[in-house]
């Protein structure tokens, strides 16, 4: 049947759109996991920059780890100025990493790992640019923070459901850990996500690593069900729908 009455969010990611029926179905919740190194960061914030530049989608970037020193370092690496889209209020990044913890509890904005408090401080990034995208890297950090499943599966689906309530598309990362199985912290796509895409990197010899991406569900499409060849270019990641990755 065809896909007529869902509103697509494209990545913009060269090849990645072609693996999921043209883009994210709009207003979802999508999970990017992957080991160090993979690459989700670089394809969150790119999603990020894609939709500004290309789709006048605003976005609003929140992390937790990497400062956003680093990030926009990063990310100029491919050609991708995100202190423009600040100044032209196509972008907001609430900084939230451990270099400014002192600072947030001095004002009082986020004592704690409170996630109801998060949510407030996402919602007047996204009211103050109307972001359409919402980038939350990474999930792991907090999720470290509750010592209940329960607790977290409820607080991140309530987090999520906040978020997305207007129609924003919300993108996720999450590390999976070096060592044992599943998708991350209490494996969070099990009761989060609606999309759940996976970075890998691994290692086929002794001199060469081979990247790939697999689409490992996406709620309402038909989305690809193969691993996939992807780089990172000197313009951002590519994917090439059309190679399956030797790792695999």
């Amino acid at each position: 049947m065809s896909d007529y009455s869902i509103d697509r969010v494209k990545t913009g990611i060269p090849g990645l759109d072609e693996l999921i029926e043209g883009g994210f179905p709009r207003g979802d919740t999508i999970l990017v996991a992957g080991k160090a190194g993979t690459g989700k960061t670089i394809l969150a914030n790119q999603f990020l920059y894609n939709g500004a530049i290309l789709y006048d989608e605003p976005g609003v970037l929140v992390t937790l780890e990497e400062s956003p020193v680093a990030i926009k370092r990063n990310m100029m690496r491919f050609g991708m100025d995100l202190d423009d889209l600040v100044k032209k209020g196509l972008l907001s990044i609430a900084d939230l990493s451990p270099s400014k913890e002192i600072a947030r509890v001095k004002m009082g904005e986020y004592p704690s790992f409170d996630l109801s408090g998060l949510v407030a401080i996402i919602m007047n990034h996204v009211k103050k640019v109307k972001a359409k995208r919402i980038v939350i890297d990474t999930l792991s950090i907090l999720a470290y923070k509750f010592r209940s499943r329960d607790i977290l599966r409820e607080e991140f689906f309530k987090l999520a459901a906040n978020i997305t309530r207007e129609g924003a598309t919300l993108l996720l990362t999450s590390e999976i850990p070096a060592q044992g199985s599943g998708l991350g912290v209490f494996d969070i796509e099990a009761f989060l996500a609606s999309g759940v895409v996976v970075l890998y990197n691994e290692k086929i010899s002794d001199t060469s690593r081979s990247r790939s991406v697999e689409i490992l569900k996406l709620r309402g499409s038909k989305h690809s069900s193969r691993i996939h060849s992807m780089r990172i270019t000197d313009e951002g990641i590519r994917v090439w729908p059309g190679e399956i990755s030797p790792g695999h």
